[in-house]
């Protein structure tokens, strides 16, 4: 367990601190014992329902395809070099995704880079792929998962790196404990979206932000062609769903974050790129362009957690109470969202 970050974890039973022992962390109030198995410290010892059927899922499909095995590992490793094959890509749709999505954090670290000696929480890690962007970038990162793929990382050996199996709606760190939450294509697998942006607002620090790439929601394609959206993966028991846009912007706001949607804009060359591997003709790109805010799929969402003073505290407190916080209403002037040039909406 790394130093800087067992003084930011807390116990899930009683918020006492933790520190290290032979083989966990133990909670020096209640005694509380998280086992760490190969520098992967357990914080399921009591899963939520949702969480454990969607473990036993993915536990199930990896060894189906054999997944955790030093083969994937050399390939995270070459993803994480930049040295991807042909033949790489071409056999890997996961593969393919997630070195696309790659692309895009690099992109974004360039227009808003982040100050080194950060502390990053990456919720939703999964082989903690953007992680090792985040740790190339001077940060530390406290990478969440509740899989067992946490282990597959290429960067695991890294001091500056700290690995939970962890549920992202009770999350085992400190109030006011991070700079920034990242997550990849991974809030909408929570059982309670809510209660994840509250999480997320209680660690951030006054003035943090949180990222959040790639999140589905409905849009006027997924309705004509993706109505059977997440069947598949919910039927296995893993909670792939989508959000309406409302919804992620009142429970953000309702958890006292300031939150700004941004729908990426496609090259003319990714447009055309994706169009290919479905057999469309090139030319189609140019008559789709115009339609694209109509045909987005997935949206990528920023959340700032301004710094409110004593009274501005109090009154979030009593809207909240009351629930006459409003979908669009906010306590402080908007902050500038990411998307508000067009070279970071390209990239982010």
């Amino acid at each position: 367990m790394r130093d800087w970050a067992l003084s930011l974890l807390r116990c899930l039973e009683c918020r006492g601190r933790l520190q290290s022992g032979p083989a966990d962390v133990v909670c020096t109030i209640c005694g509380r014992s998280y086992p760490d198995i190969d520098d992967v410290v357990d914080f399921l010892y009591r899963p939520h329902a949702a969480v454990q059927r969607e473990r036993d899922a993915v536990r199930r499909l990896d060894r189906e395809g054999q997944t955790l095995n030093d083969y994937t590992r050399d390939v995270l490793r070459r993803l994480d070099a930049g040295a991807l094959t042909e033949l790489d890509l071409t056999g890997s749709q996961y593969l393919r995704t997630i070195a696309e999505s790659r692309q895009q954090i690099i992109e974004l670290l360039r227009t808003e880079p982040l100050a080194a000696g950060s502390t990053v929480l990456e919720v939703g890690a999964d082989t903690c792929w953007a992680s090792s962007v985040l740790l190339a970038a001077g940060c530390r990162v406290i990478a969440t998962d509740i899989t067992d793929h946490l282990s597959l990382a290429a960067g695991g050996a890294s001091p500056n790196l700290c690995r939970l199996q962890a549920d992202m709606n009770a999350l085992p760190l400190g109030d006011d404990s991070v700079n920034v939450v990242f997550a990849a294509s991974c809030l909408h697998h929570s059982w309670d979206l809510s209660r994840t942006f509250r999480e997320i607002a209680r660690v951030l620090k006054p003035g943090g932000t949180g990222y959040f790439c790639g999140e589905p929601m409905p849009s006027l394609a997924r309705f004509l062609v993706g109505g059977g959206f997440g069947r598949k993966e919910r039927e296995l028991g893993i909670n792939e769903t989508w959000i309406r846009r409302r919804n992620w912007l009142r429970w953000s706001r309702q958890a006292g974050l300031e939150p700004r949607l941004v729908f990426p804009e496609l090259t003319r060359q990714q447009l055309e790129s994706r169009l290919r591997t479905k057999h469309v003709p090139r030319f189609v790109a140019r008559l789709l362009r115009p339609m694209l805010s109509a045909l987005q799929v997935s949206a990528h969402l920023r959340v700032d957690k301004v710094a409110l003073t004593d009274a501005e505290r109090h009154e979030l407190s009593a809207l909240r109470k009351s629930g006459k916080l409003a979908e669009s209403g906010t306590l402080r002037p908007p902050v500038r969202a990411i998307g508000s040039s067009p070279d970071i909406r390209r990239s982010f």
